[in-house]
């Protein structure tokens, strides 16, 4: 009878662990033919945990730290895409900042990655002390079991997606790893910089719209959350966006295949790629790893040019780490959530109203030239804006995250026509180019009832593609023109648009091309769509998750027709090239060296 008890209670915890792991790789889109070698490795794990059943300490120990890996994985997959890295640790420090988003994406049946807990704490009482099998035994056929699998796995062809997706392969190896790439900058990769930097500067001033900005303040803003489906639409016949549609149809450059290059630090990587023009890491976040890094990016420009380099932020001076790597990015001064008087938040930070109504007088106290540089808060997930701010109508089935993202975007909207006549009254409008864009997208694949309603809006299947799209609009108050640029374009190319249209040289390390004057478009990226997918101007291409070429997706941007993979190689290679030379460039702190290289002779020389 006892030995019958200890039957039921391994095959229950057995079923209960085969339950969760099936929920988690399914839940992280782990590809069905893949999945049993996770099942695999889990049950191996698990014959492991049943070493330690009778210790009731040991096991719940396990089984806990375990659940709760599983259970940030899937919450930072389902926000990123991606597992979480030992090399993430630090960001831990933010989780007390971001509960409401946290809370956003938990579903309630994520409970089952704890089942197998629940189900031993519940019969833990009534477990026999019949041993079926000898310690001694079980480690060993474990001991020889365990590498078997693992080597197995580790050099078969399809290795290259399980260690970046299978729970434990993907762990082990993110601890026993540092970084397998060769992060050396080679003089093949220093002569590869160098002369992209002479094609750029031989362009010259005879480039459309150079110098159209010279000596006229530059504002940029980075608006969260901003999505490029939403421009010129409406809902159900109310106008989502009329202040930005507005500009965009009036002295204004907008380009709408303009796309989010981050990489995993969020909103903090779309500052840091869109003012160096330097691609942002997968492994920790940028504005930590590269606090110290002698940058030479759009605020350091700026100043050698006569400007004042200010930025303004309605939030935490710590958070993303601005207070350290603001001064290192070349800001003469930086106001925080300390420098406002807080009147009502939204999600997490000053209402947006607030922020612009505050920092415009600060903005008028600067003397000579301005670059200002504002990021707002109000639009950021979950988009819990209260009910005094909402204005638009919604039908009863896209009252969910759709609609609150909707009504979130619709306000912030309303905001920053409010900015545009207080810099009218103030008399900073008339002298300016204001930049805006998106940080990065709004809606992802979190939830799939928002999907629904998304997808009802736009009238057509929900791509990365549309995801990763985000706005660009170049506001030129005279100008006497709008221009729709249809190239496809990244946040790495806004550095050196907004150079041609300042009347300065691109004589500086910028990843990036100048939108205007360029024909062909190219968008590298590494997140949602990874490292080696791209987008230019005819094709989309997504590497396949399990990272094997022959395994990806090709199609066209604009009609989304299939593509033949073949033909994307040169262009995959070329986006695979480009992101670890930027990695190199920015692991060896050589981006000011590399502009001294460019300009020796001329006598002019960067302060490391």
């Amino acid at each position: 009878m006892k030995i019958r008890k200890e039957l039921i209670y391994i095959a229950s915890i057995v079923l209960a662990y085969a339950l969760k792991t099936l929920y988690f790789y399914i839940s992280t889109d782990m590809p069905l033919d893949k999945l049993v070698y996770g099942l695999v490795t889990i049950s191996v794990f698990s014959a492991i945990l049943f070493l330690f059943h009778r210790n009731s300490k040991i096991y719940i120990i396990l089984t806990l730290l375990l659940s709760v890996i599983m259970f940030g994985d899937l919450l930072y997959y389902r926000y990123f895409m991606g597992f979480l890295s030992i090399k993430l640790i630090h960001q831990a420090t933010f989780v007390g900042s971001v509960t409401s988003i946290i809370f956003s994406i938990v579903k309630i049946t994520d409970l089952i990655l704890f089942v197998d807990l629940i189900l031993f704490l519940s019969m833990k009482k009534r477990i026999g002390k019949v041993v079926i099998y000898k310690r001694k035994s079980a480690i060993l056929i474990t001991m020889i079991i365990l590498p078997s699998i693992i080597l197995g796995i580790s050099f078969s062809e399809i290795y290259t997606g399980i260690k970046k997706y299978e729970f434990f392969n993907y762990h082990i190896f993110d601890i026993i790893s540092t970084d397998f790439e060769n992060n050396r900058l080679m003089s093949d990769d220093r002569k590869f910089v160098l002369d992209e930097m002479e094609k750029r500067t031989n362009m010259g001033i005879e480039s459309q719209y150079f110098g159209v900005g010279n000596d006229r303040d530059l504002i940029i803003v980075q608006i969260e959350s901003l999505q490029n489906d939403f421009i010129g639409k409406s809902y159900e016949g109310q106008e989502i966006l009329p202040n930005l549609n507005a500009l965009v149809q009036k002295d204004s450059l907008y380009f709408s295949n303009y796309y989010q290059q981050l990489g995993k630090g969020n909103t903090s990587d779309a500052e840091f790629v869109s003012l160096n023009s330097i691609y942002p890491i997968t492994t920790g976040n940028a504005y930590n790893v590269y606090e110290k890094n002698a940058f030479y990016g759009l605020p350091w420009i700026m100043r050698e040019h006569g400007y004042t380099a200010t930025s303004y932020h309605g939030y935490q001076a710590s958070f993303w780490n601005r207070e350290n790597i603001y001064p290192f990015l070349g800001f003469d001064q930086s106001y925080f959530e300390d420098d406002y008087i807080m009147g009502e938040k939204i999600v997490f930070g000053l209402d947006d109203h607030d922020f612009f109504n505050q920092s415009v007088p600060l903005m008028k106290n600067i003397e000579g030239k301005r670059f200002d540089f504002m990021v707002t808060l109000s639009s950021h997930k979950p988009f819990d804006l209260p009910e005094s701010k909402k204005n638009i109508v919604l039908n009863e089935e896209d009252q969910n995250y759709f609609g609150s993202y909707v009504q979130s975007v619709n306000y912030v909207d309303g905001v920053i026509g409010d900015f545009i006549e207080q810099l009218k009254s103030e008399g900073l409008y008339d002298n300016s180019i204001i930049v805006f864009y998106g940080d990065h997208y709004g809606i992802g694949v979190e939830n799939a009832e928002a999907i629904d309603s998304l997808e009802r809006f736009l009238g057509h299947e929900y791509t990365h593609e549309d995801m990763l799209n985000i706005p660009l609009i170049v506001h030129i108050p005279g100008l006497g023109t709008s221009e729709t640029y249809d190239i496809s374009g990244g946040q790495v190319d806004l550095l050196p648009t907004l150079l041609n249209l300042m009347g300065i040289r691109n004589e500086y390390l910028t990843f990036g091309r100048d939108l205007i004057n360029s024909e062909q478009g190219f968008v590298a990226s590494q997140t949602f769509m990874e490292k080696g997918s791209f987008i230019d101007n005819d094709v989309v291409f997504e590497i396949s998750r399990d990272g094997i070429f022959e395994n990806s997706i090709a199609y066209t941007r604009d009609s989304h027709e299939p593509v033949d993979i073949e033909l994307c190689r040169a262009g995959y290679e070329l986006s695979t090239y480009m992101i670890n030379l930027s990695k190199k460039i920015t692991e060896s702190d050589s981006i000011v060296q590399i502009i001294n290289d460019f300009n020796y002779g001329s006598g002019q020389f960067l302060k490391e």
